[in-house]
């Protein structure tokens, strides 16, 4: 297990306490590669590190969360704020308590029902991290891995805007998360019959939407901040099979490209294996460059997108189109201007999260009309920060 640093300047002042509490759950506690790291050791994740998925992170950083909160959540909170289903969230829970990382109290108000906690342990992590970023409030945050920030500032007058777009993400994402999850509870129907019947299509109705309005505002911050070469931060890393993102990104880019009669050719590499990474955001990365390729390829053209594993080394994915694809812009646009099909901000994001993971981003002409744009991720993953 890492090294802990001591506890004897844990922050006492309730009103100290609760000025950094606010800014860690708004900055620092998902954002910060460090605490993970922590936690990962704390609880033994390298060991099995299958078992220890993404949804069992996001519940545990849920459960940090409330702590911070001092709040206690059931187990159906737990399944709502996360998205999960009950059935995974369950199995999460199996394995952090089989780890020791959360433990089960008393509701207060009904001694028959549990409620969940973090453990001791956990919690201690948690504090010191707190405390840590208490002593670097008021200095700039500067993330372990990636491009400066230095020196990467807004043009006059977009300052607001950045704020602003990171403020009502901040206020937007728990309301929606809680929308798409009550109504995944009631169209899956799991209290019981709807009635009538046509709710629950009503219901998977709002999921869709909520969750399309969510994506589609998460993606405007990630954005805009890449644009602005602001860190693009990751969360948990795990075991990934690209590949398999790769394939359920060409699924659902398939229908774009047939409405655009361009045709999407999907190529396998003969070497198979995995990669260390933050799997929602390479899905993000994979996703939004396989799209701009089809948005920008016209009727009649086709596409490759091919992966190629080479032990020892990392994984690559390219993109082979026709049409030259527009380079990230060097200087930030101004915030509305029209893109109409989000390629120069989405090509912006996909290098930053691409350099988040150690890897490369590059585009090369490889013959007449014949444009290979090239991802590497090394198989090791993000470096450590030190």
């Amino acid at each position: 297990m890492a090294e802990q640093p001591g506890n004897n300047s844990l922050i006492t002042n309730a009103a100290d306490r609760k000025r950094v509490v606010e800014h860690v759950l708004r900055y620092e506690l998902y954002r910060h590669r460090d605490i993970t790291d922590r936690l990962g050791a704390l609880l033994g994740v390298d060991q099995n590190p299958d078992a220890f998925n993404r949804s069992t992170w996001d519940i545990l950083y849920f459960l940090m969360q409330s702590h911070l909160n001092g709040e206690t959540p059931n187990v159906t909170d737990i399944y709502l704020a996360t998205g999960l289903s009950k059935g995974t969230a369950i199995t999460g829970l199996a394995e952090l308590e089989r780890r020791g990382a959360i433990s089960k109290v008393q509701d207060r108000e009904d001694a028959r029902r549990r409620r969940i906690d973090i453990s001791d342990s956990v919690a201690s992590a948690l504090e010191t991290f707190v405390t840590e970023c208490g002593e670097r409030l008021g200095q700039p945050y500067e993330a372990p891995f990636g491009p400066s920030t230095k020196g990467a500032m807004a043009p006059t007058g977009q300052e607001p805007l950045i704020d602003l777009l990171n403020h009502l993400s901040h206020q937007l994402r728990t309301p929606l998360t809680a929308i798409v999850g009550f109504s995944e509870m009631i169209a899956d129907q799991t209290l019981g019959a709807i009635q009538p019947v046509g709710y629950v299509e009503y219901a998977r109705d709002i999921r869709h939407a909520a969750s399309h309005l969510l994506d589609a505002m998460n993606n405007l911050v990630d954005t805009t901040l890449a644009e602005y070469g602001v860190n693009i931060p990751l969360g948990p890393l795990m075991q990934i099979d690209i590949e398999e993102i790769v394939d359920a990104s060409c699924r659902t880019a398939a229908q774009a490209a047939d409405r655009r009669g361009v045709s999407l050719r999907r190529k396998w590499g003969s070497a198979k294996g995995r990669i260390t990474g933050d799997q929602e955001r390479l899905t993000q990365c994979v996703r939004r460059l396989i799209e701009a390729s089809v948005a920008t390829t016209g009727r009649g053209h086709t596409i490759d997108v091919e992966t190629a594993f080479t032990p020892g080394s990392g994984v690559t994915v390219s993109v082979i189109s026709p049409v030259k694809p527009a380079p990230p812009p060097s200087q930030p646009a101004t915030i509305g201007t029209p893109d109409p099909n989000g390629v120069m901000q989405g090509l912006a994001l996909i290098r930053a999260i691409v350099q988040a993971h150690g890897g490369n981003f590059e585009t090369i002409e490889d013959g007449p009309r014949r444009y290979v744009t090239r991802i590497f991720l090394p198989e090791s993953g993000p470096a450590r920060s030190q």
